[in-house]
C-alpha cells in the first residue's frame, strides 16, 4: 500500500489508517487500538528485545542470502565462460585442421557437440 497516494477514492477507515501511519494521528477507535498496542509494546522490554533480535536475525539471513546468491552467480558465470571458451577453442582447432575426435579430446566437449559445431562451421 502507498499510504501517501492520492489516486482514487478511499474509505474513511482507510484514510484514518493512512493518517495514523503517516502522522500518528488517532481519529478512530481502530487507530486508537493500534496506538494503544504500539505504546504497550514499546514499554515492554522483553518484546523490544525480541523485536531487536528478530531484526538482527533477518539482517543476518539477508546477508547470508546475498552471499549465497553472489557465490551461485559466480559459479554460473564461470561455467558459462568456460563453456564459451571451449567452443571458441574448438572453432580455432577446426581452423587448424584437427579431427573431431582430437578436438573433443582437447576441449573435453562431447563428440556430438563437436560434430554439431563442425556442421555449423561448414
Amino acid at each position: 500500500m502507498n499510504t501517501k497516494g492520492t489516486h482514487g477514492a478511499i474509505s474513511k477507515d482507510i484514510k484514518s489508517f493512512y493518517d495514523y501511519v503517516n502522522n500518528h494521528i488517532v481519529t478512530t477507535d481502530f487507530t486508537k487500538q493500534i496506538d494503544d498496542e504500539i505504546s504497550y509494546l514499546k514499554l515492554d522490554t522483553k518484546v523490544r528485545r525480541e523485536f531487536m533480535l528478530m531484526e538482527a536475525r533477518l539482517l543476518d539471513e539477508r546477508r547470508e542470502g546475498e552471499a549465497v546468491g553472489i557465490a551461485k552467480g559466480k559459479e554460473i558465470g564461470l561455467a558459462e565462460g568456460e563453456a564459451k571458451e571451449k567452443l571458441a577453442t574448438a572453432k580455432r582447432l577446426f581452423s587448424m585442421g584437427l579431427s573431431v575426435q582430437d578436438i573433443a579430446k582437447a576441449t573435453s566437449l562431447p563428440i556430438e557437440q563437436v560434430e554439431a559445431l563442425q556442421a555449423e562451421q561448414s
